[in-house]
């Protein structure tokens, strides 16, 4: 019995591995005769899933919707010049009057700051600690009597002309008047390729001077003239909104009416350059010309949100 029962085992094995070989070569039967499945039509190459958490592709078109969107919140009687720059794509926008050259007012104390840097790098001009004061004075508080100085050291009139060949500009010219630094003349073109080259081009140095001389702006300028409109806005610079550094311009008068301006970069890493000039009727007064340029500013921020 003890013999016996050791066959039965001996014989247990091999019977089981037969069978399992066998269902194994009956299937490998069945696939080889199965028809081959069909490959998509991508020239026999299977379609590559993308890599999760790929940066999405930069929108486009945003700087075209802004200006759109400027020159229809602009009132009937608002002569607008507007130009977006999207960094982030490379796109300009102009608007109908974005190659016409506007009177600057305060405008031109930063082309006359980014001229005297430039000139200081290019050609050794000497610019001294207190002529760097009075640049932060000029570009934060928008000091009259800090550009006045300015103007006078560092051949303001010939400013517009040097900024002007250095960086190609289309339109920007000195004041006909060479003491009238607010009679400088900018298109809203210019004035989107002059921050660029602020943000892209300048030294580290020098671009953090400027910015930091901006932002630091004070609610009221030096003149008490309230510079809290446009892209000093709490719509925009203030909370909840995307945040602006911005060089503000007013003057008054001619022909009746006033000049506002607001210009800088807006959003985060100075994505979008925006220039917004207008002309608008005297008769209103100051606080409805700083309503209309603040009215036209968020139309431009809140389409590139």
């Amino acid at each position: 019995m003890i013999v016996a029962s050791a066959l039965v085992l001996l014989f247990a094995g091999p019977v089981i591995a037969a069978d399992g070989l066998t269902q194994a070569r009956a299937t490998a039967a069945a696939a080889e005769s199965a028809p081959e499945p069909a490959l998509p039509a991508t020239g026999g190459l299977l379609p590559v899933a993308p890599e999760p958490n790929a940066p999405a592709a930069p929108r486009t078109g945003l700087a075209r919707a802004a200006v759109a969107a400027a020159e229809g919140a602009a009132g009937g009687s608002t002569e607008l010049a507007v130009a977006v720059l999207d960094r982030e794509i490379g796109e300009v926008a102009l608007g109908a009057r974005g190659a016409e050259p506007y009177y600057t007012a305060s405008l031109s104390k930063l082309v006359v700051a980014v001229d005297a840097l430039d000139r200081r790098r290019l050609e050794g001009l000497v610019v001294t600690d207190p002529d760097i004061d009075l640049l932060r004075r000029a570009l934060g508080p928008s000091d009259d009597g800090a550009m006045n100085a300015l103007w006078s050291r560092f051949d303001g009139a010939g400013a517009a002309g040097r900024v002007s060949s250095r960086l190609r500009l289309a339109g920007t010219t000195g004041p006909r008047d060479p003491s009238q630094w607010g009679e400088m003349s900018v298109p809203a073109g210019d004035t989107v390729l002059i921050w660029q080259h602020i943000v892209d081009e300048m030294p580290a140095a020098d671009r953090d001077l400027l910015l930091s001389a901006m932002d630091a702006a004070p609610p009221t300028a030096a003149d008490g003239f309230t510079q809290t409109f446009g892209l000093l806005a709490p719509a925009v610079d203030g909370p909840g909104g995307p945040g602006a550094v911005a060089k503000q311009g007013w003057m008054c008068c001619f022909s009746g009416k006033y000049y506002m301006h607001s210009t800088g970069t807006v959003g985060p890493d100075h994505r979008f350059m925006v220039a917004l000039l207008t002309r608008v009727p005297r008769a209103p007064g100051w606080e409805a010309a700083r309503q209309e340029l603040t009215r036209i500013a968020t139309a431009a921020v809140q389409a590139v949100a």
